[in-house]
């Protein structure tokens, strides 16, 4: 069994800056990722950075680059396909690829993911029709006819930047309430290009090599319609990886972790930070910020015992 003072679950924005400050203020610290490479939902950012102080990064990817070599310079500890087959929060202790690791606390950073639909054929036609981002994928629908599928800031801002290159964009959304900020509506509902279904579920995404049409569900009456569209761009939100932590900590309505002021959760020397916390402004700002409270926090608990 390998000893740290530090167990860092998840190498996003959260979980790479916890690792510098454990480093900083000299807490012997691991980071453990599961996907191939760290970064997390930066990941995921397909356009420019221009609200993280004092870099400007054409996008998420290479911010994250500037954070791993940060990382590599200070040659600290982390890990990447790091599959964890057991966790005992309240022991601090889990089993990573059959090696077991404990430490005095542990930091939960483990993000978040883009919610899906879960109806037949999202899956299927993933990359030929079904995309999750219209800033990285749409110049692949130039000329086509497509749908978003959404409610909130993401959706609206996807519709108007399809409708760059589309000739007919149809937003869909579950209720008439419309979450996204009030100017980019205004643009959307004010853009012929762009239409609006609402009170409606997508209920299937068909077609033979490549999406063809969709079917949506009139929620009020029952009645299905179906769309003829080359591409639907799901904007549905997002959901915290939790699943793992389910009955060991509590959650709030949502699946996100619930946490104090100071980062901690319901369980003794466990933290949480970044999105899979559900702040108040999700953003790579919000996660380093967090992890920072968090390992501050976990340093001077150590004073305290030692004193």
């Amino acid at each position: 069994m390998t000893d740290y003072d530090v167990i860092i679950v998840g190498g996003g924005p959260a979980g790479m800056s916890a690792l510098i400050w454990c480093h900083s203020l000299n807490l012997r610290a691991v980071l453990l990722e599961r996907a191939p490479e760290l970064g997390g939902q930066m990941l995921q950012m397909f356009h420019r950075v221009f609200d993280y102080p004092g870099v400007a990064a054409a996008t998420g990817h290479e911010l994250r680059d500037l954070f791993v070599v940060h990382l590599n310079e200070l040659k600290l500890a982390w890990r990447v396909d790091c599959k964890i087959d057991e966790i005992n929060l309240r022991e601090r202790r889990l089993s990573c690829n059959g090696e077991t690791l404990k430490s005095t606390a542990m930091i939960i950073a483990a993000g978040a993911r883009k919610r899906r639909l879960g109806i037949p054929g999202e899956e299927r036609f993933e990359t030929h029709g079904v995309s999750f981002s219209a800033t990285r994928d749409h110049s692949q629908y130039a000329g086509k006819k497509v749908c978003v599928i959404g409610g909130g800031d993401s959706a609206i801002e996807n519709s108007l930047i399809l409708a760059r290159v589309c000739p007919e964009v149809t937003v869909i959304h579950r209720s008439g309430n419309f979450r996204a900020r009030q100017e980019w509506m205004e643009q959307a509902q004010e853009n012929p290009r762009i239409s609006f279904i609402s009170h409606a579920a997508a209920q299937a995404i068909e077609g033979h090599q490549t999406v063809e049409r969709l079917i949506i569900e009139d929620i009020p009456s029952g009645r299905q319609k179906v769309i003829e569209t080359e591409g639907v761009f799901v904007k549905i939100g997002i959901a915290p990886n939790t699943e793992m932590f389910e009955g060991q900590l509590e959650l709030d309505e949502s699946g996100y972790i619930k946490v104090d002021q100071d980062q901690r959760t319901s369980v003794e020397r466990v933290y949480a930070a970044g999105d899979v916390c559900h702040p108040v402004c999700m953003s790579v700002a919000t996660a380093v910020g967090q992890a920072a409270i968090t390992v501050k926090g976990i340093k001077e608990e150590r004073l305290k015992e030692d004193s």
